[in-house]
């Protein structure tokens, strides 16, 4: 019931879901390639893209600097109360 487009709904119910096609993901449908990230060295899964990335890190950092917002802890508070 948010008022986003659809497809950042459809976006924010793939990554509650945790089937956005991160490279662990894509390896699962026998993808071939390097299971890390491309920012840093660790597996990519969904949890590290978004939240334990240095980058996403830097990012959530800049995001609660500039509007106050907490950071979230992990993939199921991602979104905060948009998807209950």
């Amino acid at each position: 019931k948010i008022k986003v487009p659809l497809h950042i709904k459809i976006f924010m119910w793939f990554v509650h879901k945790q089937v956005v096609l991160t490279k662990d993901n894509l390896i699962k449908r026998r993808w071939v390639g390097t299971p890390r990230c491309c920012f840093c060295d660790h597996d990519e899964i969904i949890q590290h893209l978004f939240l334990e990335c240095p980058l996403a890190k830097l990012l959530w950092r800049m995001i609660h600097i500039a509007f106050n917002i907490t950071p979230p802890v992990d993939i199921t508070s991602l979104f905060g109360t948009w998807l209950t």
